[in-house]
């Protein structure tokens, strides 16, 4: 395991940054457990871009305003699934929680309904306490009545790990095409990929619909936007990196960060400043997931804060390419905003525990099968179907 230090960002006297891996028995599940705690009167505006990863953010103090497609939100404990568009996240200090990573077999083994329920957005925690068990009920209440950081995450461990244990086995197809995924994402190795592993391509889009969340093709596309900030991390210009990440030409790297980002490529690396992946900004190791705004409403240099009403003046009032996604609302599930509520703070420890675990989670299916709605779905096909 990479245990090596990431170096810290200056931080504000009293705020904490704890990061540490689960568990023996949830290490392929989740990622890592992050506890943070921020000083009042330290706003901050950050943009988080497709990651790879399911997030459970567990608001013990303090809350967030999420801004998608124009309209702020309030949020506070709430499950974000994988994303193939960026979600803007503000808050003015005075924060407090945990933030769990899963990997997407891991979130499915853990949870054990159909991942594309929870894709491309985000759900209130209080509608996952039949999945959690018993003590998902206080939860919350009982994490901040814990003084450690210590007993809060042995008490997340002890709430994952009841459930992990409740489910069944991910498809050994599912995990291997993933894995052949994230090391070839270009679009002309997905067919390959269904005969490699003997399915039909409809039938791999519905088992990834179900135990990932997305469809291939939208893997890859995330698995596309990572690898390229990696290269450009490195240095690659334009052309190298469209190259060598998989796009078919530099052009169409262009049109897909605008598209996941709201911003061109080289206006996303001058926003960051030449940060490697994995920096104390980023909340998973060795990706590049979060960019710090300006405070203010408006970005006219990157069209970063604008972007979506200057993608609607482009469309007719429709949201453009460079827009971020808009959180929906379906009769199951209350939304509520994107992936991290916490700015960078110092001394975050880079953990890579692997990817994936099998199984699922049937309780929730026989019982409470949830009843997504068409609003919950803007755009062509639920992943998978």
């Amino acid at each position: 395991m990479d245990s090596t230090v990431r170096p810290p960002e200056p931080a504000a006297a009293g705020a904490e940054s704890i990061r540490t891996p689960p568990g023996p028995a949830l290490r392929g599940l989740i990622l890592a457990y992050h506890g943070y705690r921020l000083p009042e009167g330290r706003p901050r505006s950050r943009l988080e871009i497709p990651d790879g990863v399911v997030t459970v953010v567990i608001a013990l103090a303090g809350g967030l305003r999420l801004t998608a497609d124009g309209s702020p939100r309030g949020a506070s404990s709430f499950l974000s699934g994988l994303r193939t568009t960026a979600t803007r996240g503000e808050h003015t200090g005075g924060l407090h929680g945990i933030e769990v990573t899963f990997s997407p077999l891991g979130a499915y083994r853990t949870f054990g309904i159909p991942m594309r329920h929870f894709t491309e957005a985000f759900t209130d925690l209080s509608d996952l306490s039949d999945l959690l068990g018993r003590t998902a009920g206080c939860l919350v209440d009982q994490l901040r009545q814990t003084d450690s950081w210590a007993e809060r995450f042995a008490l997340l461990d002890a709430v994952f790990a009841s459930c992990a244990d409740r489910g069944g086995a991910v498809s050994p197809e599912v995990r291997e095409a993933l894995g052949l995924l994230r090391a070839d994402s270009r679009p002309e190795a997905l067919t390959a990929i269904s005969r490699q592993v003997g399915w039909s391509d409809r039938h791999l889009r519905a088992r990834f619909g179900q135990q990932v969340g997305l469809a291939p093709k939208a893997v890859a596309r995330v698995a596309r936007l990572q690898r390229a900030l990696r290269l450009q991390a490195l240095g690659l210009d334009g052309a190298a990196v469209a190259a060598s990440g998989g796009f078919h030409d530099q052009a169409h790297c262009i049109r897909e960060f605008r598209a996941m980002t709201g911003l061109t490529p080289s206006q996303f690396a001058a926003r960051r400043g030449g940060l490697p992946p994995g920096s104390p900004l980023d909340r998973v190791a060795g990706r590049v997931t979060s960019l710090l705004l300006p405070d203010t409403a408006t970005d006219t240099e990157t069209g970063t804060a604008t972007a979506t009403g200057t993608a609607r003046a482009r469309t007719g009032g429709r949201p453009g390419p460079g827009s971020c996604a808009e959180p929906r609302f379906s009769d199951s599930y209350k939304t509520a905003g994107p992936a991290s509520p916490h700015a960078a703070a110092p001394g975050r420890e880079a953990v890579d525990v692997g990817r994936g675990a099998p199984g699922c989670c049937p309780h929730w299916d026989s019982t409470h099968r949830p009843r997504p709605s068409t609003g919950c779905w803007p755009r062509g096909p639920r992943a998978g179907a």
